[in-house]
């Protein structure tokens, strides 16, 4: 019995680390003072990677350069699910006086979608538009997304030379998180682990000592007499 239920432990504090070092970027950016990448705040292009965490009033926003729609076939009726589309637009982000690339994420569910939407067409139109406030961080961005948008960048022939597209464009995709939500769901995660750990401990100890009991009742057993 106390075999099963250490065991059973040790699979879900396993399954728990495996979700805190999934998220650990999150993590990071939950915890991270986060930086306006527009107000010449950040001048070392090292730091644009998965985890850096950024808040500001973006300016401008390049045009949509792909999308993905999420689908889950029903297992009842082998119907398939469509979920929400995804758009992904270019982003600039200023390093000293250079410029990288990196992609945005967002969606129709997003609450300043429709102000991100407005703010790619006037920037591609050369027109002011207002500023959009946005709080989240970098992430890695899918391969075949990435090929995507160095597509863009050719086809437009923004760069002269092809080379400056893999220096400028970086394979990384902003993504909107709410750091508050998620340093609370790092914290309910490192108790579970806690918790699951001081009961692995727990069993063990108590593992020991019933086998410690039933070697010393086997011990008397063998000495009694006859």
């Amino acid at each position: 019995m106390y075999k099963i239920a250490r065991n059973t432990c040790i699979v879900i504090l396993i399954l728990v680390l495996i979700l805190m070092y999934g998220g650990s970027a999150l993590t990071k950016m939950a915890f991270s003072r986060p930086v306006d990448i527009y107000q010449g705040a950040l001048t070392d292009a090292s730091r644009l990677k998965r985890g850096f965490a950024i808040q500001t009033e973006l300016p401008v926003l390049m045009e949509c350069f792909g999308s993905q729609t999420s689908t889950q076939t029903n297992t009842y009726d082998n119907s398939t699910l469509i979920g929400d589309a995804v758009y992904y637009y270019i982003m600039p982000i200023t390093v000293g006086e250079e410029i990288y690339y990196v992609a945005l994420e967002t969606s129709a569910k997003n609450d300043n979608y429709d102000m991100l939407k407005e703010l790619s067409h006037s920037t591609m139109a050369s027109v002011d538009a207002e500023p959009v406030p946005i709080t989240g961080g970098l992430l890695t961005l899918d391969d075949e997304l990435y090929e995507y948008m160095k597509q863009w960048f050719e086809e437009t022939e923004w760069f002269e030379d092809k080379a400056d597209i893999e220096k400028y464009v970086l394979p990384l995709k902003f993504s909107e998180e709410n750091y508050t939500s998620n340093r609370i769901v790092f914290f309910v995660e490192l108790t579970i682990a806690i918790a699951l750990l001081a009961g692995i401990i727990l069993f063990s100890i108590k593992e020991k000592k019933a086998a410690a009991s039933a070697q010393k009742a086997d011990s008397e057993d063998q000495n009694a007499p006859v």
